[in-house]
């Protein structure tokens, strides 16, 4: 099995340039792509991240001008999208006040100092936590944002039962500055499009580990009913930043009422999955040690085993960079998107490949 790339680009249709990152891919019907992600930035960490969507209506070789979805007083990161069993597109992102204390604050820029400085405790309690927005005309236009109880950078599933399914941790304002760690991993179920959520269950780490340091979760269900759920975890990990995470599992055989113990499967972080036509799942990742790039394993057996590391990309230029998604076209081209830094520009930007397994 190897990779057979097809064609390979930027989206980079922003004047003047800014900072992306995190970013989801989709086929949201009649192979219309579309992509969202944390635009608008300065940098991996800032005030000013909004979420962006582009479209592409050639399996991914060019793509609009960016449309802002949603442009908050706080930073929007980590987008998800989703087409809902009713057709309505669904795209999910979190908010983060984590620039606060990037620097001391006589040392922050002073446009960062502003920021901050605006935010006040109504702020905090209207616009910061997990969202949700809702499009039932094709993107065209967006509701207002919903709030959610759990988080991660994909977005949730549809199930075969046609529900929407989403694996996460949940809502915990314990933990203020980047709005994603509650105290939990758990699974919720909306049955209404994603308009309510919920809870079905809690996925609880091995003994020795802290639930704490797992982070986007990604999920999907087997061709035979399998729900699988990976994570990035962080247990144990007292290397530098970026070197040395793995992605783990947990399996659910009854819908995603109860899990196996979680057990690794890899290096690479974090993990998004994908059902191919012949039952095989796709599973790629970040791969943020030299060379940095990203990679992808496929399953034969539901999840249950995976096969030796496929090379996506490898010519990054730093640590900062992945978060690969894949859509799938009708004509079984793959379509993969992450985010990369570019020396040339001194800012990250969404890269664009299509190809094949052969």
């Amino acid at each position: 099995m190897e990779i057979k790339k097809l064609y390979d680009g930027w989206i980079e249709t922003e004047t003047p340039l800014t900072y992306h990152g995190w970013p989801t891919i989709a086929n949201v019907g009649g192979d219309k792509l579309m992509a969202v992600c944390s635009g608008g930035r300065q940098r991996h960490v800032c005030p000013y991240g909004r979420v962006y969507l582009y479209t592409s209506s050639d399996g991914g070789r060019n793509w609009s001008r960016p449309q802002i979805i949603t442009d908050g007083p706080l930073d929007d990161r980590d987008a998800g999208i989703v087409t809902a069993p009713d057709g309505s597109l669904l795209v999910n992102y979190f908010t983060s006040i984590h620039f606060t204390d990037t620097y001391r604050e006589q040392e922050a820029p002073p446009e960062w100092r502003k920021a901050e400085k605006s935010i006040t405790l109504e702020t905090l309690k209207k616009e910061h936590g997990f969202f949700l927005k809702r499009s039932t005309d094709g993107g065209k236009t967006w509701s207002e944002k919903i709030p959610v109880p759990v988080n991660n950078v994909h977005g949730p599933t549809v199930l075969k039962d046609g529900s929407l399914f989403w694996v996460g941790r949940e809502l915990s304002h314990t933990y203020v500055q980047s709005c994603r760690l509650g105290d939990r991993i758990i699974a919720v179920r909306s049955t209404d499009n994603g308009l309510a959520w919920e809870t079905v269950s809690e996925i609880r780490p091995p003994a020795g580990q802290d639930v704490r340091f797992y982070y986007e979760v990604h999920t999907v269900q087997a061709e035979n009913g399998t729900i699988i759920a990976q994570f990035r975890n962080h247990c144990g990990c007292d290397a530098p930043r970026g070197t040395d995470v793995d992605t783990w599992q947990a399996l659910s055989f009854d819908n995603g009422h109860t899990w196996t113990v979680p057990r690794r499967v890899c290096y690479g972080f974090p993990t998004h999955l994908l059902n191919l036509p012949d039952g095989r799942i796709l599973m790629c990742y970040g791969y943020r040690r030299r060379p940095y790039g990203n990679r992808c394993r496929v399953s034969e057996d539901h999840g249950i085993s995976w096969s030796e590391e496929l090379v996506l990309s490898e010519d990054g230029c730093s640590w900062d960079i992945g978060y690969p998604s894949t859509a799938l076209l009708s004509d079984g081209t793959l379509v993969t998107l992450w985010y990369q830094f570019r020396d040339s520009t001194g800012l990250a930007s969404l890269r664009c490949m299509g190809w094949r397994l052969a």
